[in-house]
């Protein structure tokens, strides 16, 4: 692809960035929050996606009625709104977001009582999170990304290393990374690949079939990509150079699915830190996917497979985080080819 394909790109990927942020800027309420709180635990990446967006007036209100209804005297990231999927899978997923949020905002207060909370849900041993904090050891590719991107953001890289050396163990014990990605690990059991057939989607990525989590190997190499940056250690990005191919080369039918989202951010990094073309080529390429899925109004809808009939609150969710994953591509992109 050639430069000046890129260029012509940007100003597609800010018009559909700036209709997203509008739209879910109709949701807002008078008391700061966003859209049916009594719902579920949906806004939780709001804040960040307002923040990266310029919307600081929104941001601002939106978390400062979290401080006061959803977030503890400990730094949980709970009250009024039902934890919905959280309660049983990925609970630190949330509060790892809205960290990120916080920090841009410099609202300190909930800033580092909720990065002590999120020690909590990290294993000391083995680096991973926890899906859950009531004894089970399960932990997963998402969590671990996230709380170890989070733990870079907040300067607690000891233990954003703790988790890439999770990602590397995870890699490591792959039995067939050629056609398939295990991504929950368990202290106790080893790597998950041995499970009740309700939690195959949960427990194995397979590059042959749409409907799976696509957006796994994609959110391992962004925050690979992110400790190579904060340490400067080549072995972290030699790593989310091969989580990133098991995305780039998953088959075709993963662009049928929106979980296939997260392989721009592990991409676009992988550019910023290399300037190779393969990784700009894969960016382009998602952004347009971003454009092709958005519609009209500037909203997005997740995976009809999985959520036939999207409600305000889930289209809220997926809009808040493809905003913010274009307005990364906008950034990688803008970079010079040559460093």
């Amino acid at each position: 692809m050639e430069k000046y394909d890129v260029e012509e790109r940007l100003p597609q990927y800010h018009q559909a960035c700036r209709l997203g942020t509008d739209w879910l800027l109709t949701f807002t309420n008078e008391d700061g929050s966003i859209g049916p709180v009594e719902d579920s635990l949906y806004y939780y990446q709001v804040p960040w996606t307002y923040a990266i967006m310029g919307e600081f007036a929104a941001a601002s209100r939106l978390l400062d009625w979290i401080y006061h209804h959803m977030f503890t005297p400990e730094g949980a990231f709970e009250g009024v709104s039902p934890q919905g999927q959280f309660e049983t899978r990925v609970g630190s997923y949330p509060l790892a977001c809205l960290i990120i949020g916080a920090t841009l905002l410099r609202r300190f207060d909930i800033v580092y009582r909720g990065t002590r909370r999120l020690f909590a849900w990290q294993d000391p041993e083995s680096g991973g999170f926890y899906q859950r904090l009531d004894g089970s050891d399960e932990q997963e590719i998402l969590t671990t990304a996230q709380g170890g991107m989070t733990f870079i953001m907040v300067g607690q890289i000891e233990a954003a290393r703790k988790a890439g050396e999770w990602m590397k163990r995870l890699w490591d014990l792959q039995p067939d990374v050629e056609h398939r990605l295990h991504p929950i690990y368990s202290p106790s059991e080893g790597l998950v690949t041995d499970y009740a057939p309700d939690r195959e989607i949960f427990c194995v990525v397979k590059k042959d079939d749409p409907w799976q989590r696509h957006f796994s190997a994609g959110m391992a190499a962004a925050f690979l990509t992110k400790l190579y940056m904060a340490t400067g250690e080549k072995d972290w990005l030699d790593l989310a150079r091969k989580y990133e191919a098991f995305s780039m080369t998953t088959d075709e039918c993963q662009f049928q699915s929106m979980q296939v989202c997260k392989s721009s951010w592990g991409g676009g990094l992988l550019y910023v830190a290399t300037r190779e073309r393969q990784y700009r080529d894969w960016t382009v390429r998602m952004g347009d996917w971003y454009l092709e899925s958005q519609f009209e109004d500037g909203h997005w809808e997740d995976t009809k497979h999985w959520v036939p009939h999207p409600t305000a609150a889930s289209n809220i969710e997926i809009t808040s985080e493809f905003v913010r994953y274009i307005a990364d591509i906008i950034m990688y992109l803008s970079v010079r080819e040559e460093r």
